[in-house]
């Protein structure tokens, strides 16, 4: 092969690389771009701040902690109580179930062998451990179980039932007019699901799992209420 012919073949390679590399740099520009979707980060609200205090309650020496302190009702329209006196629990007088939010002066923590027969939302257990309490402006004393016993085994739902620090307070960003809901334990218009829980308890169905924008049934104490939300607002309040 003559010189002429060698240089010419080199030629058309490097001509020939540099028309690919030519070619792939300007597909590499004319490509569509395809943008990442973007992670949709949910705004925390002033109500995803507010951490309830837990007191880790797990045994009867931790529980007696709470006697001459004040809680609220967090399981509201959940818990039976009764009346107390003479250091034993009437069971045949119960005076109904506690509304949300309520305010409770604890006054002891004992156990008591509840009746097979009666119907409860705590396990019987071997006994159950009842809060023994006060009413403001009350001078009685009744009792509502917070656990049971069952052989050497001990559950406590203290930090499920109640809050150990004022809702009003925790929570001091909502509204006066829905607070005034909350304490006569009445649904408004315009509240979210949380505070519709605060007024009528945790006994509750609904149509679907999106929160906030669906269909929600109370039951607050024998009261069925029936709440539907868009965008966590109550837009219909309607009670049975």
């Amino acid at each position: 092969m003559k010189t002429w012919q060698k240089v010419g073949i080199s030629t058309l390679l490097v001509l020939a690389v540099f028309g690919v590399r030519i070619y792939f740099l300007w597909r590499e520009r004319h490509a569509p771009i395809v943008q990442k979707p973007q992670r949709q980060v949910r705004q925390l609200t002033d109500d995803d701040l507010v951490q309830p205090r837990k007191l880790l309650i797990d045994d009867l020496k931790s529980a007696k902690e709470l006697i001459g302190k004040t809680v609220w009702i967090q399981a509201g329209y959940e818990l039976d109580y009764f009346p107390y006196a003479n250091h034993s629990v009437n069971f045949a007088h119960k005076i109904g179930v506690l509304p949300s939010v309520q305010r409770l002066e604890v006054k002891d923590i004992v156990l008591a062998k509840a009746p097979a027969s009666l119907a409860s939302r705590l396990p019987h257990g071997d006994k159950q451990v009842y809060a023994v309490f006060q009413l403001p402006g009350d001078a009685k004393q009744y009792a509502t179980a917070v656990g049971y016993l069952q052989g050497t085994d001990a559950t406590y739902y203290c930090d499920d039932i109640f809050y150990y620090d004022d809702p009003h307070q925790m929570y001091k960003h909502w509204p006066a007019d829905v607070w005034k809901a909350i304490d006569q334990h009445q649904p408004i218009q315009g509240m979210n699901e949380l505070q519709a829980a605060m007024a009528l308890g945790v006994i509750q169905q609904s149509d679907s799992s999106n929160y906030g924008n669906r269909t929600v049934h109370y039951d607050a104490g024998g009261k069925q209420w029936d709440v539907s939300f868009q965008g966590n607002k109550a837009t219909k309040v309607q009670a049975e």
